[in-house]
């Protein structure tokens, strides 16, 4: 848990909204953490109706509007309302949207937003938000993750490119799979080839799909 979470947990004193940079697991354990202490939920707290998870490839104006609509409400049980949103990027309009109602925000309502990378952050956006960079923590695979990851560069380059069909509906989910698949080898020449794929998937207008058959078709068997 970051130092600066941890200490707005044990308080439980939370900031109205923050950024969570890196990797999307890491970050949206941490933002489910804080979510449960902020809104005390006596069942699931994806059934809470003040809670809202949402994941986005591309965070446009539309989105900015119905967030902020949202947002906007009063909350249904108590004083408080939690949105998680999971974004690869924004549309400079839509980041200028947000900007206006995280400098207003509701009273007792969070924000916690989760993106890759501060490359598509507007500065003035990021500075009005409390920013949490998980991008150096190394994650720990299960037995179940270590093993997929191992056969995959073990595979042919058929096999492989059945395998990252589920991971190529949006660059969120690529990159996802790059960073696990980047923690189950040494190879400095794999490694170098999936921080070059990543860069590219930061690029806008960037395939997943196209990047993942390359990774696919082109890394050595192991």
């Amino acid at each position: 848990m970051n130092p600066v979470l941890e200490t707005h947990l044990e308080s439980g004193k939370f900031d109205h909204g923050y950024l969570l940079v890196g990797d999307f697991e890491i970050s949206r354990k941490m933002a489910l953490e804080a979510t449960r202490a902020i809104l005390k939920p006596e069942g699931k707290i994806e059934s809470h109706p003040d809670f809202s998870y949402q994941k986005f490839e591309l965070f446009g104006i539309e989105e900015s509007r119905t967030l902020t609509e949202k947002a906007s409400k009063r909350p249904f049980v108590g004083d408080k309302k939690v949105f998680i949103i999971e974004l690869f990027s924004f549309s400079l309009e839509s980041a200028n949207a947000l900007l206006k109602t995280l400098e207003e925000p509701f009273p007792g309502t969070h924000f916690f937003v989760i993106v890759p990378s501060l490359e598509n952050v507007i500065p003035t956006l990021a500075s009005r938000l409390t920013v949490i960079d998980n991008s150096k923590i190394k994650k720990e695979l299960d037995e179940g993750k270590i093993k997929f990851y191992k056969k995959f560069l073990s595979d042919l380059p058929n096999k492989r490119l059945e395998t990252i069909k589920k991971f190529t509906e949006s660059r969120q989910d690529a990159i996802e799979f790059l960073n696990e698949l980047e923690l189950t080898t040494k190879d400095f020449k794999i490694l170098e080839e999936i921080q070059r794929c990543k860069s590219f998937l930061f690029s806008q207008g960037s395939s997943a799909k196209m990047v993942l058959e390359h990774i696919a078709l082109t890394l050595p068997q192991m």
